[in-house]
């Protein structure tokens, strides 16, 4: 059988885009299969500096952060670098003048197609393709657009918040399930992102309860409700195991795969700096290492799903005593299995002694086996 093309990518958000560009620069033939293949991005892109990849042009960087803060039972600052792309100019550096576009949705059988017309198939629709509405942990964030001076009683000083992990309402102890924290972080045009965001939850607060969370927070920080009511929205959902059988035959890459990292979300950065292994790899015919994220990291997940709130707060005061290289480990969809275990461990010995078995007793717990996941 002739096959039209070498590689097929399904999927050209971010990371499937940068997949198939760069596979177009090593002279393989790409097919990309995409609803609305040049629709920018509405999604604020971050992440940490050092996973951007070499040849990504530095004035894609619309914005960096040094040192961004945590809180939990104490303040504490990440000693990393955060940064906020430009999604229109990682639009311009990975054209898709030699890709073949093809503008149309895709069911798994229509991905499962592609395997006569190319000799590999990519899925990077994300971990939500069309078709599964089964019940999957969610990761789900309801942010708010404020101008800068409207957010500066928030920060409190801090340049930037990565996590808020403090009871939105004010309270000493968490009494909603799941737990949610503040992302509050600076944007290229002088706004700032204010963003309830639920880590992981089955099932996780919707947008209305997201949202209610935020206006308590912030109403806590002498912000009104009534000066926010028409400001602009950033609506998050994305599902943290994959929905869907696994189709035979075809490779997953960005929130469908390995770059998924369960345990702290998922970030388009960690895509991106696996980009090029993926590329030499599949220029070689070699099989990528892995589709999924591994086994430790399914359980991280299962863990934190069954933790009580109040040892999810543990759990991030203690990850904010870690040292900045193991902070890096727990982060990072690419750490090595012993490199995790290793930051998950000192992680695990810092929380104080009730929640770190509570913590045990969540990871070990039987739960629900997920269509496609952990």
């Amino acid at each position: 059988m002739t096959r039209q093309f070498d590689i097929a990518v399904v999927g050209l958000g971010p990371a499937g885009r940068t997949l198939a560009h760069r596979l177009s620069l090593s002279g393989l033939a790409v097919l990309g299969v995409d609803p609305h293949p040049h629709r920018v991005w509405p999604q604020t892109l971050g992440g940490w500096t050092r996973q951007l990849p070499p040849w990504l042009a530095e004035w894609v960087v619309a914005l960096t952060i040094e040192r961004p803060h945590l809180r939990a039972a104490d303040e504490y600052v990440i000693d990393d670098q955060y940064a906020v792309l430009d999604n229109a100019r990682l639009q311009q550096i990975t054209p898709l003048t030699e890709v073949t576009v093809e503008e149309q949705m895709l069911d798994d059988d229509g991905v499962a197609a592609l395997r006569d017309s190319a000799r590999v198939v990519i899925d990077s629709r994300g971990a939500r393709p069309a078709g599964y509405p089964g019940d999957v942990p969610h990761q789900t964030a309801h942010g708010i657009l404020v101008p800068a001076e409207m957010a500066a009683p928030v920060l409190g000083g801090a340049n930037a918040v990565l996590m808020d992990w403090r009871p939105f309402d004010g309270a000493e102890r968490w009494n909603a399930t799941p737990p949610t924290f503040l992302y509050a972080i600076p944007m290229p045009d002088g706004r700032v992102l204010l963003e309830e965001t639920c880590l992981a939850g089955h099932p996780a607060p919707d947008q209305r309860e997201l949202r209610r969370r935020l206006l308590v927070r912030l109403a806590g920080a002498g912000v009104a409700a009534e000066d926010i009511a028409d400001l602009e929205v950033e609506r998050v959902s994305i599902p943290l195991v994959r929905r869907g059988p696994r189709i035979t035959g075809v490779w997953r890459f960005g929130a469908a795969g390995a770059q998924n990292n369960p345990f702290s979300g998922y970030t388009v950065f960690a895509s991106l700096k696996a980009v090029d292994e993926w590329v030499q790899r599949v220029a070689n015919n070699d099989t990528p290492r892995t589709h999924e994220p591994p086994f430790i990291r399914r359980r991280a997940l299962h863990g934190v799903l069954n933790l009580s709130p109040d040892d999810t707060f543990a759990l991030f005061d203690a990850f904010g005593r870690l040292p900045t290289a193991q902070q890096q480990a727990v982060l990072d969809a690419d750490t090595s299995t012993g490199r995790l275990v290793a930051a998950m461990t000192k992680q695990f010995m810092l929380m104080p002694t009730k929640p770190s078995i509570g913590l045990a007793q969540a990871t070990l717990r039987p739960g629900r086996r997920h269509p496609g996941g952990p």
